[in-house]
């Protein structure tokens, strides 16, 4: 097992902590495994920690009427969730499922705030974090009002490409792509409906899709 303090050095949110005080940091927090498709907390519970993601990868989801499911986005190793119940000691604003085996570092409201009086940069970047979440839910709510299912499909699978991977032989890299119901939830739309919009794209060359990857060949509007 990786040592706590360790772990937290590959977490941008603590990359300015010294050693000491990521050991003081790791001290407070409590580590936590949840299997695969666990509920970790649901919209409308009581916020008491902020949960940083040690290995595996989770997804941040809201829920509709007759069980309906929406992602919001998912998560993987060095990202965090939960700050914002604990920041405004308000219910938990979404539902977050583990996608596979996870482990996560738990630290309580009390801790979290003492450490944001000391050390300032910390609540910059929980700001900063704050900021780029909202700015992405604001993309998503404009291509669900203004795009068709291929404008949403693109926009949805650029943004798993720029926060999962990146470029791959000039090509935009979407790795350990999410199952197609995962993708039409994150779309708002049925899984035939994504089934037959991939195929579409497939079929004209814009995408290229493997057991594990999704390749983007070519931007389309």
């Amino acid at each position: 097992m990786v040592p706590s303090r360790d772990a937290l050095k590959q977490v941008p949110l603590f990359s300015d902590l010294s050693d000491r005080e990521l050991g003081l940091l790791s001290a407070t927090g409590r580590r936590q495994r949840f299997p695969p498709k666990n509920i970790v907390f649901q919209e409308g519970d009581t916020g008491e920690v902020l949960l940083v993601i040690l290995s595996g990868k989770v997804k941040v989801m809201l829920s509709g009427k007759e069980g309906r499911e929406f992602i919001l986005t998912m998560l993987g190793p060095g990202s965090f969730f939960g700050e914002m119940a604990i920041l405004e000691a308000a219910p938990r604003s979404a539902t977050v499922m583990t996608v596979e085996p996870c482990e996560f570092l738990l630290l309580g409201q009390k801790d979290l705030v003492g450490l944001l009086k000391t050390q300032p940069l910390i609540a910059i970047k929980i700001l900063k974090h704050l900021s780029q979440r909202l700015r992405k839910t604001n993309e998503q709510i404009r291509s669900l009002v203004m795009f068709d299912i291929y404008g949403r499909v693109g926009r949805c699978l650029l943004n798993l490409a720029e926060t999962r991977g990146g470029r791959a032989n000039g090509q935009f890299l979407v790795p350990n792509r999410p199952s197609f119901q995962e993708l039409a939830k994150m779309v708002g739309c049925s899984r035939e409906t994504l089934s037959r919009a991939m195929k579409a794209l497939k079929d004209n060359g814009c995408l290229t899709v493997t057991r594990n990857a999704i390749y983007i060949n070519k931007v389309w509007e």
